[in-house]
């Protein structure tokens, strides 16, 4: 496990901690918790209207976990993107791609996703937000 604990804003509302004590306390609260440290692990949830992406590496010289939030994800779709980016560039890079794919798969999931849960929040878009031009993933995607 990383004894450093680590937070760190990537935007305003997308972060990533490795503060273990944090992590396991908001899965045990969330109901998310696993008991099996023995592979790798990618759980997302909605907590508080925030986006969890947690990632467990069960790699030895390399384990413990990490936690990138998106605060407010309905209205943020673009630090969701920019999240998407950060987990393709690490698979570019060669970095554990399993782990990584894994991650960049829920993150494409919700953000597919967030019409769905604005209409669940009750959040609708502003009309200004008809007028702007979203972040998409690049056509890669589709391939």
């Amino acid at each position: 496990m990383s004894i450093e604990n680590k937070f760190q804003n990537i935007t305003d509302n997308l972060n990533v901690t490795n503060n273990e004590v944090r992590i396991l306390d908001l899965l045990v609260d969330t109901n998310n918790m696993f008991y099996d440290y023995s592979k790798n692990r990618v759980i997302s949830f909605i907590h508080e209207r925030d986006f969890h992406l947690v990632l467990y590496n069960a790699q030895p010289d390399d384990r413990g976990f990490t936690m990138y939030v998106v605060e407010d994800f309905c209205e943020h779709e673009s630090d969701l993107v920019i999240l998407r980016n950060i987990f393709d560039r690490t698979i570019r890079n060669g970095l554990n791609n399993y782990l990584i794919r894994m991650a960049k798969s829920k993150v494409e999931d919700i953000f597919y996703m967030t019409d769905t849960f604005r209409a669940l929040f009750k959040k609708p878009k502003s009309m200004d937000d008809y007028e702007v031009i979203h972040p998409t993933f690049p056509s890669s995607l589709t391939h």
